[in-house]
């Protein structure tokens, strides 16, 4: 789905971004991680997330890196209704949580497609239903992918609910086999409301990780 001026629109309240949004050297897309409809990969970021006025837009962007090179700082950005209320007129610590570790993988998502030379959100080298038709179990399909380990949570403001935050996320460090990456959710004027280090591990056999 293309990004519509009606999106960029909607985040150009979020202050700290607006040069990211303006400037042509950025990558921004749909947040997509190419599941089709009735797929169950991805259903609850895709559909669940999104149900009862929840998650309203949803985009990623990173700077286009010169050839050969990895990203390192990446944004998502989201705009939420009244379904991610917890408190009244604040934002449920757990929906934030999953913005989160959705805005953590995103970097590593975009780094892979980046990598493989298809565009940015689309499927990359596997076919979550085709293995599991297989007889291959979820640990199996998923043998050598980077999965969420850890994370250190700090929350720092409350988060208002509707909302309009962006997620800055960097890579601090990239082992091959384990990943640390931090993200910093931000309102409009660039105040930091949430923290996360997160622990990235790439599982090597189907019965740990």
């Amino acid at each position: 789905m293309t990004v519509t001026s009606e999106d960029l629109e909607a985040f150009a309240p979020l202050q700290w971004v607006a040069p990211y949004l303006k400037s042509p050297n950025w990558v921004i897309r749909h947040r997509d991680r190419g599941s089709a409809r009735d797929e169950d990969a991805d259903r609850f970021c895709r559909d669940t997330m999104r149900a009862h006025n929840g998650i309203q837009r949803w985009l990623e962007m990173y700077e286009q890196p010169a050839p050969g090179n990895k990203l390192t700082l990446s944004i998502s950005l989201c705009q939420f209704g009244p379904g991610f209320y917890g408190y009244p007129g604040i934002a449920h610590g757990g929906a934030l949580l999953t913005l989160m570790d959705e805005a953590l993988a995103g970097i590593m998502v975009a780094n892979e497609t980046i990598e493989h030379g298809v565009e940015f959100g689309r499927k990359v080298g596997i076919d979550w239903k085709k293995l599991l038709d297989e007889g291959k179990s979820p640990l199996e399909a998923l043998e050598s992918r980077l999965v969420t380990a850890k994370l250190d949570v700090k929350f720092l403001k409350p988060v208002l609910c509707p909302g309009l935050v962006g997620i800055q996320v960097e890579i601090l460090e990239d082992k091959g086999h384990k990943m640390k990456i931090r993200g910093i959710m931000k309102n409009e004027k660039g105040t930091p409301l949430l923290q996360v280090d997160g622990l990235w591990v790439k599982l090597s056999g189907a019965a740990k990780l």
